[in-house]
């Protein structure tokens, strides 16, 4: 789904480093002498953390699976061919891709070489969130790969919402309260531009993360809308109604419109005004 059989040979032919139970690395023979020489040491501090968080939530997976978080890291002179990069100019980045790994997620976190060899000893919270919205995307990957506002607006809403991280994330909460109606996209406008392959690049504040991409935003309240709504409806806390988003969109055997309409039927939403409305969007912005 996300790329053609390079990054299999890249795989097939890489060295597994076994951080924890939990957390495994792949990456080349060349990649792996700077990995033995402590140079990727303040990333992996960070990605084990990252990793606890999530597997303290305590989620339940498809088959009883555990899975373990793999992160697959490139060169920085392949990263666009073997990750399939939509910016061809960039320099450096992640992106879920296609596990290898049996015992892994069905997704893995691919990853530039330069990202990890970067990586600052403490973090600004910004990168924090932007890493958890990665991993989340290899969370959902055991439930499901469909639209992209989905996908991306569950990987927000899972940091920000059902890890709380909306408490402390303060740049972002100043950034979004303001927001006004005409930046806020329906669910059907964000389906339009995902079928135009316009759906990253509108930005809130300049060069910031995705998590400040107008479309993104809009995804978010919306997952955000259905996870308060499943909570409220079933008397659930975050993580429980997290499960249950997961397991509703599972078993949804829809996309598109009708993956929508089948959300708004489950929850209790009018179908109209899940896709083609602002209002859950906004109601969800006031409350946060």
């Amino acid at each position: 789904m996300y790329q053609d059989d390079k990054l299999k040979e890249y795989i097939d032919k890489s060295a597994l480093k076994i951080v924890d139970q939990t957390l495994h690395i792949r990456l080349s023979e060349k990649l792996s002498k700077k990995y033995d020489s402590g140079v990727y040491d303040n990333a992996i501090k960070s990605f084990k953390k990252y990793v606890k968080q999530i597997q303290n939530l305590n989620l339940k997976y498809p088959a009883n699976a555990n899975p373990i978080f793999y992160i697959y890291i490139v060169s920085d002179t392949d990263f666009v061919e073997l990750l399939q990069f939509p910016d061809k100019t960039k320099k450096g980045g992640g992106r879920p891709v296609q596990s290898y790994d049996l015992d892994s997620f069905n997704s893995a976190y691919g990853v530039s070489q330069n990202i990890f060899e970067n990586f600052p000893e403490d973090p600004n919270l910004t990168r924090e969130v932007n890493h958890i919205h990665e991993l989340a995307h290899l969370v959902h990957s055991m439930f499901f790969q469909k639209n992209r506002f989905v996908s991306e607006g569950f990987a927000e809403a899972f940091v920000l919402y059902t890890m709380r991280y909306e408490d402390k994330f303060q740049e972002h909460h100043n950034a979004i309260k303001n927001l006004k109606s005409n930046q806020i996209f329906t669910i059907n406008e964000l389906l339009k531009m995902e079928k135009e392959n316009i759906f990253f690049g509108k930005m809130l504040i300049p060069n910031q993360s995705c998590s400040f991409d107008l479309s993104y935003i809009s995804s978010y309240l919306a997952i955000r809308a259905c996870l308060e709504k499943i909570s409220s409806k079933f008397n659930m806390d975050r993580i429980e109604a997290t499960q249950k988003f997961l397991e509703i969109i599972k078993f949804s055997k829809f996309t598109n419109e009708w993956l929508v309409f089948d959300i708004a039927d489950t929850l209790g939403f009018p179908r109209d005004e899940l896709l083609a409305q602002k209002s859950l969007q906004i109601e969800t912005l006031k409350g946060i």
